[in-house]
């Protein structure tokens, strides 16, 4: 092989790889969450906005910020002086734990 062949070849080799390097990769996308939550055996929706960092719980507009907290994944959810955590599991099930009582969620299919 020439010399100019291994150059050319190089060239190449190194173009591949910038071209693998500025494939774009899919990033976290934030999205809205609808579950179902049974709270003294009643159903209430609960909206979490990934986007806006929010969680909607009976009329009341919650801040979140991600939290390690939880098995799976999970928010920690605040409002004045209120906090708890709202913990995601898998096949849609999440839940959190208020006051001492458990809150069970369904993710709420499309």
């Amino acid at each position: 092989m020439g010399r100019a062949n291994i150059l050319q070849s190089c060239c190449a080799t190194v173009a591949s790889l910038l071209a693998l390097v500025a494939i774009p990769t899919p990033s976290a996308r934030a999205e809205t969450y609808n579950y179902i939550c049974k709270d003294q055996g009643r159903p209430f929706p609960l909206k979490v906005d990934d986007t806006s960092k929010t969680l909607e719980w009976r009329g009341t507009m919650y801040r979140i910020k991600e939290t390690e907290d939880c098995a799976k994944f999970g928010w920690r959810v605040e409002k004045d002086a209120a906090s708890f955590d709202f913990c995601t599991a898998t096949q849609g099930y999440a839940n959190s734990q208020r006051d001492g009582t458990t809150v069970q969620c369904n993710l709420k299919r499309r």
